[in-house]
């Protein structure tokens, strides 16, 4: 009796056993077996990231020495870039779609999907594999490996929604958004003209010696006998780095129009590789839809809450008078 209990016992322990391996070895059939790998979790290694769709457009996203590059033109915004890696890095495998649906899936990818190709800092290609639409439940986009037949559902960790967003294509939509994009340690000369407003406008200067000369831009403005405080020029420096456009608007059709006007200031920067960088700002004026100038209860014009601003470098932008009114000085603010 003792020997029969033992012997049921040991087979219900091999049973145990066996139902076990099956289990872990159907666990250890992997996505990548099954060509649904889509992440590169280390984006430490992630030297090129270039999407084509299928209108012909591309989107190359190249690694610099501390910045991304878009197209071989532009630095990436820092915040755009950062969701592009954490997407790449993220993805993950819902389910593996019905297969009566897959031809249709795989036709969808062939007509409207996107190509993604994240190569290693050598150049090496890691992933390749093609972006589509939407899945019906409305939480997973379409990806297919490049050279299977095999279309995933996919998602990414924490993201409601389909990744598919994450791949646009406009190039301005990548573009940092940095108005001055240089440190206030390499700025050697900032001058700030105001067209209407002569007295007020105003030259900085850094001295041999790291100290400021602060003068009026023009030469008929009389000078101060005040003291200058030092650490007044400083500041207004610092505050280059912090301002952000609202958007690009290299297509406006009005920008030839808007550039011909008086500006509202015009913003003169020379770093220390003697690159300069010309800012002009033109007031957008609150009107409404027939051109009529908006006014208050007063009867004045409404605030300027925007800018257009005119760049050397061949941008159009604009930017909101909040933040970059605190660039907004006049030459007696500097003195004591």
């Amino acid at each position: 009796m003792k020997r029969n209990l033992l012997l049921i016992l040991i087979l219900a322990l091999l049973a145990g056993l066996a139902f076990w391996l099956a289990r872990d070895k159907g666990k250890g059939t992997t996505l990548s077996d099954y060509e649904g790998s889509f992440a590169v979790p280390d984006t430490t290694i992630i030297g090129q990231i270039h999407v084509v769709d299928r209108d012909g457009r591309t989107l190359k996203l190249d690694r610099k020495n501390g910045y991304w590059e878009v197209n071989e033109r532009y630095p990436v915004e820092p915040r755009i870039m950062e969701e592009m890696l954490e997407t790449v890095s993220q993805l993950e495998v819902k389910f593996i779609p019905p297969s009566s649906m897959i031809p249709n899936i795989i036709k969808s990818l062939g007509a409207h999907g996107r190509r993604v190709e994240v190569s290693d800092l050598e150049g090496k290609v890691l992933k390749t594999y093609y972006v589509g639409g939407v899945s019906p439940e409305g939480t997973g986009t379409y990806f297919m490996m490049e050279g299977s037949n095999q279309p995933f559902v996919v998602s990414m960790k924490y993201f409601h929604g389909s990744v598919s967003v994450r791949f646009f294509m406009d190039e301005k939509d990548w573009r940092d958004r940095s108005l001055f994009p240089m440190s206030a340690r390499d700025i050697v000369s900032y001058k700030m003209e105001y067209p209407r407003d002569r007295d007020k406008s105003f030259s900085i200067t850094r001295q041999p010696d790291g100290t400021f000369d602060v003068q009026p831009f023009y030469d008929l403005t009389p000078r101060t006998t005040r003291t200058l405080v030092q650490d007044r020029p400083a500041n207004l420096l610092d505050q280059l780095k912090k301002l952000r456009i609202e958007g690009y608007e290299n297509e406006n059709p009005e920008r030839d129009s808007i550039s011909r006007t008086l500006p509202f200031c015009v913003v003169y920067v020379t770093t220390r590789d003697s690159a300069e960088r010309i800012m002009t700002f033109h007031s957008i004026i609150p009107h409404d839809t027939d051109g009529a100038i908006l006014l208050d209860q007063m009867g004045r014009p409404l605030p300027v809450e925007r800018y257009h601003v005119n760049a050397n470098t061949g941008d159009f932008m604009m930017v909101q008078h909040q933040p970059v009114s605190k660039i907004f000085w006049s030459y007696d603010m500097f003195f004591k």
